[in-house]
Formats: structure tokens, sequence, C-alpha cells
């Protein structure tokens, strides 16, 4: 398993990228899936069938934006933070890469 707590440390050093907020729930999404790291690294059991997946808008958006060829720094941006959540969202669930 990775290691929960370095990952959410990576993330809580991470700057939330600006285009997150204009992603349908992803803010949703990278609350509930920071809470569930949060619950981890502070000792606390987690039921894994409550751990998030994202959206399917922010699923759509993050295809879309991979499929670009001229990213801004803005979508680089977005796309190295859902990245990172999802890192996270396997160590938590053990599941596989599927976005």
């Amino acid at each position: 398993m990775r290691d929960v707590k370095a990952l959410y440390e990576r993330l809580r050093a991470t700057p939330w990228p600006a285009l997150a907020g204009s992603i349908e729930d992803f803010p949703l999404y990278e609350s509930l899936l920071a809470g569930c790291a949060d619950q981890v690294v502070k000792g606390y059991p987690l039921d894994i069938s409550k751990v998030p997946t994202p959206d399917h808008k922010t699923v759509a958006q993050v295809a879309t934006l991979r499929k670009k060829g001229d990213k801004s720094q803005e979508e680089e941006a977005f796309l190295d933070y859902f990245d990172l959540l999802e890192e996270i969202r396997l160590a938590l669930a053990g599941g596989t890469r599927r976005y």
C-alpha cells in the first residue's frame, strides 16, 4: 500500500489549482477525499466503501484535458492535482487507476 501520509502531506503542500473551482463537483470530491486521507493519517479506521470517486463531469473534463495538445499552465496544474488525488484514492481504496 502506498504511503497515505506522504501523499496527504504532498496534497496539503500543493496549491489548489484555479481551474478546479470551475469543474462541477470537483471541490466536493477533493474535500471528501482529503477528509478520508486525514482520517487515516490520524489513525482512525476507514471503511473503503466510503472512499469517494470523481463525478462524471470531472472525469469527462480530465479526459478532454488529457487529449488536448497545447495545455495552459492552469490545465497542467489541474491535471497534476487530479493525478495526486487519484494516487491518494488508490492508496485508500486499494483500487486500480481508471482516469
